[in-house]
């Protein structure tokens, strides 16, 4: 499983199948139940900017994605039967909501049974232009065109106004089915997506009858798969016990009063004030091999430091190097599933943090590393708290400016070997399919340079989502390289008590 463009995706020309809805399904759907309580703050951000987008006449591409190889001759009616399964289970999926102009959004979920009557959701076929549905057609046009209407499709259906927020295109190949699967943000996140394949593909093979193919750990437990509804309502009550003298919240402050603002890219992007572009994907293997990755953990150790609060220190040299800046204010994305019981739930179970090194007092990397790590665990701990607190008490007191809110600066880790399909104990199906898989986003704009790293068995990587200028491509491989750098003398052991420098 990894991170990717949907563009890198290749396919052979064969028959293509979309996910539908009975009718009868739609109507029932949206006369479904209202769940009491509020969205959560994420949601209701993305319930925010969707509306908006709506009334302006804008494309949506704030969904998510994922992609997976199935094996065996495709049985769609076992595939539908699969996807029902995991419908049924993740109660986040099941969720739409109503959006009118001055109200507040009104959650509906879709009873379970629903989705599981025969014929409530099936594969119907997609036409193929005559000139890419021949066996010899070209494959590079054939996947242009599956790229093109898969990712109109998802910015047609993946809305969080109306059920189901979410799509799913299969493209039969003579040996399994390639499998393109997207969701509304509003109800997914990226381990979501990680998670996803996995499942899918157990699922998949149990309906098939293939059972030696599955394994108990393969499908998320009654305690591993709660729901999101509880989820937001948790969520709610916890930011209702901080104020605006809360601890955490003097943490936000001080660390965006340090950048001025909410924490930016310190290389020129190409852009003006205030404007954005259309994202750019620009990836980077930082280290190949579980021996050079055992190694990484070794010399981060000697540090001081774990490789997540590694990568903080390397930003922060690199950004020291490049661009003078002597205070490090960073922003990371931190998954909350490990705050109850969602450990292999579908939603948006996330929160940000900020990051804050004075580089002043962190002058090598034997100083800046422990210093790292304690940002880094400080960061976990004030993530206790939603950061709408702090961001609602900064914007009251005048610390920080809402027109700086959107496109934050944003930095990720997540370590994909503790999905349970990359396990040993993982079943054949699923772990073939998680194999096979990758996670995509919809592509929107930026005005930032957002990096996600992430970690397996053989590889640490970063994609960064840069605006899609000559500039901003520019910087980010100067940033990667510097950050390259750093990770290469930790592997090597060097330069553990010289002066970090301004190298440009």
């Amino acid at each position: 499983m990894r991170l990717e463009p949907m563009s890198s995706w290749r396919l052979r020309p064969g028959r293509v199948w979309r996910l539908e809805v009975a009718g009868a399904t739609r109507r029932a759907a949206a006369a479904a139940p209202v769940s009491p309580g509020g969205p959560s703050f994420l949601q209701a951000d993305h319930l925010a900017a969707y509306a908006r987008l709506r009334a302006d006449g804008g494309t949506h591409r704030a969904w998510t994605g994922g992609a997976c190889r199935l094996a065996g001759p495709v049985d769609t009616d076992a595939l539908a039967r699969a996807v029902a399964g995991f419908l049924a289970q993740h109660e986040g999926q099941r969720t739409t909501f109503d959006l009118r102009p001055g109200d507040a959004p009104v959650r509906r979920l879709v009873p379970d049974d629903l989705v599981r009557r025969p014929g409530a959701l099936t594969l119907e076929p997609v036409t193929v232009p005559p000139d890419l549905a021949r066996a010899d057609a070209d494959p590079a046009a054939f996947t242009a065109w599956v790229h093109e209407t898969t990712t109109a499709h998802f910015s047609e259906v993946c809305t969080p106004d109306d059920w189901p927020g979410l799509g799913m295109v299969v493209v039969e190949q003579p040996a399994g089915a390639d499998v393109f699967w997207g969701c509304d943000h509003a109800f997914t996140d990226a381990w979501s997506q990680l998670l996803l394949a996995g499942e899918l593909g157990a699922r998949y093979a149990a309906e098939r009858g293939d059972s030696a193919a599955v394994a108990d750990v393969d499908l998320p437990g009654p305690t591993e798969a709660g729901g999101f509804v509880a989820y937001a309502a948790d969520e709610r009550a916890r930011a209702a016990a901080y104020g605006p003298d809360a601890p955490e919240v003097a943490v936000w402050r001080e660390a965006l009063t340090t950048a001025g603002g909410m924490p930016s890219f310190p290389l020129p992007l190409g852009l003006d004030p205030g404007e954005s572009a259309p994202v750019e994907l620009v990836g980077r293997e930082l280290v190949r091999g579980a021996d050079r990755l055992a190694a990484l953990d070794a010399g981060a150790r000697e540090l001081g430091a774990r490789v997540p609060s590694a990568l903080v220190g390397a930003c922060a040299a690199a950004e020291l190097r490049l661009a003078g800046r002597e205070r490090y204010v960073g922003l990371t994305v931190l998954g909350t599933r490990d705050g109850g019981p969602h450990s292999r739930a579908q939603g948006w179970f996330c929160n940000f943090a900020p990051l804050r090194l004075d580089l002043g007092a962190a002058t090598t990397y034997r100083t800046l590393f422990p210093a790292a790590e304690a940002t880094f665990r400080r960061a976990r701990e004030v993530a206790r708290m939603p950061v709408h607190v702090a961001l609602g008490a900064l914007v009251a007191d005048g610390t920080l400016d809402p027109a700086t809110l959107g496109s934050p600066q944003l930095m990720s880790y997540l370590d994909l070997r503790w999905l349970p399909a990359a396990g040993a104990a993982a079943g054949a199906a699923a772990a073939a399919a998680h194999r096979s898989g990758f996670h995509f986003t919809g592509m929107g704009r930026t005005r930032n340079a957002s990096m996600w790293f992430n970690r397996d068995h053989e590889r640490l990587y970063v994609f960064a989502q840069v605006p899609a200028t000559t500039e901003a491509r520019a910087s980010i491989e100067r940033y990667l390289d510097a950050l390259t750098a750093v990770l290469d003398d930790v592997l090597a052991g060097r330069g553990a008590d010289e002066p970090l420098g301004v190298t440009a």
